[in-house]
């Protein structure tokens, strides 16, 4: 009898899991590690790999092959990219949230509206021109440039001293003092950061709505797996997650 083959410890045996890789937009981190763990909870046979950058970061590598199964981006113009080049399946809304402006804690530049971006000299980080973030606060600034004046968006644009390429790097950058003020989603604001900034809301008429997709990679090597993932996110339980976590509830 062979004495080596005994002494295998009993997981040697095991099945050896399924792994799905999921490419999600940084904003969406607390969220859907939340979504992760209950998923894999109800799939033990699974493991979820999530990797968590910018979107135009993360549709690049999409594009130049990289492994994925799931991919969920923080804007439309990006999903529908990947869907016009053939390398997603149909795509879903997943959440909604919207911007806010976040200080250091005791403000110290004394930001007390969007207005005071464009009218005080203040060191502003936003994200760039390529991320959803730094799209929709182009945006934002674009409309309030009606009510503010035409000059409002450049005077704002020449306050920014850092240009970032995703939510997390803005909100660092205000925990760290090394801006004034930045521009995030309402959700980046986590218990885990709450402490250390003061959030000043944008006027409703200037805010923009942000919206997560989420879909199914068209090379995937689990498609039934890749889609269970999906409709969990989607579904009643998983839109439970997004709410707990400050996203606007999906109409």
């Amino acid at each position: 009898m062979n004495q080596t083959l005994l002494s295998w410890p009993a997981t040697a045996f095991a099945a050896a899991k399924t792994t799905l890789i999921a490419l999600v937009a940084a904003n969406a981190t607390d969220a859907f590690n939340d979504i992760l763990a209950t998923f894999e909870h109800n799939h033990p046979s699974t493991d979820v790999k999530p990797e968590y950058a910018g979107t135009q970061i993360l549709e690049t590598q999409l594009e130049e092959g990289a492994p994925a199964d799931i991919f969920l981006s923080a804007d439309l113009t990006h999903i529908r990219k990947l869907w016009d080049e053939g390398l997603i399946f149909d795509y879903r809304l997943v959440s909604k949230s919207h911007e806010v402006i976040v200080v250091p804690k005791g403000n110290p530049a004394r930001i007390l509206s969007l207005h005071d971006l464009g009218s005080k000299s203040v060191k502003l980080v936003i994200g760039t021109e390529s991320v959803p973030i730094g799209a929709y606060t182009r945006q934002i600034f674009a409309k309030a440039a009606a009510s503010y004046g035409a000059g409002f968006s450049s005077h704002v644009m020449a306050n920014v001293v850092s240009l970032e390429t995703n939510t997390k790097e803005v909100l660092a950058k205000v925990v760290l003092g090394e801006a004034d003020a930045g521009i995030v989603y309402k959700t980046d604001v986590s218990q885990a950061v709450a402490s250390k900034v003061a959030v000043i809301e944008i006027p409703a008429q200037f805010e923009v709505e942000s919206e997560n997709y989420i879909a199914v990679a068209k090379n995937t090597r689990n498609l039934g797996l890749a889609q269970a993932l999906m409709a969990y996110a989607v579904g009643a339980d998983g839109q439970a997650v997004f709410r707990r976590h400050g996203y606007d509830a999906l109409k």
